[in-house]
């Protein structure tokens, strides 16, 4: 369950939710793990060491959080996506695509669709007030322990924008 995650970070530490266009296989997963351990290790925000970790969830999406008492710059925050890019372009793991709607279909597992594909499912019927989506436009840990990324069709913005 996603709340579990960062149980050792506040509620208003930053969150960056990177989508996954495709799942991850074993060396994508390590090669993650390297360039985020490695950036994680020098993160700092005006010269202040970032307290940063990372999580994938369900090799669909990478999380990471990141708190520092004056909160994340700008500056600081270019430098993760810049390691979010290098990922995409040397590694082929986009965690940019934000054209996909992901949910969980009847058995459990975790989808990709087209925004006209995932219209499609809710017109048939196949995605419900029930169904479990995902929001990946969350930006704190404590949107993350409230449900806000993993909730239901009829709680999140899904239900207005697929209607």
């Amino acid at each position: 369950m996603t709340t579990a995650l960062f149980p050792h970070f506040p509620d208003d530490a930053k969150l960056w939710v990177y989508p996954l266009a495709r799942p991850l296989s074993a060396d994508d997963r390590a090669r993650v793990a390297a360039r985020l351990d490695a950036f994680l290790g020098e993160w700092n925000s005006h010269g202040a060491p970032v307290r940063g970790a990372w999580e994938i969830f369900e090799d669909r999406f990478v999380l990471i959080a990141g708190h520092v008492e004056d909160g994340v710059s700008g500056c600081s925050t270019d430098s993760m996506m810049r390691v979010m890019k290098t990922l995409r372009q040397e590694d082929g793991i986009d965690g940019f695509e934000r054209s996909l709607v992901f949910f969980r279909d009847a058995k459990s597992r975790v989808q990709a669709v087209s925004r006209a594909d995932f219209q499609v499912l809710v017109s048939a019927g196949q995605v419900d007030a029930t169904t479990t989506v995902f929001d990946p436009t969350i930006q704190f840990v404590g949107d993350l322990r409230r449900g806000g990324f993993e909730t239901t069709f009829a709680r999140s913005w899904h239900a207005s924008a697929f209607s």
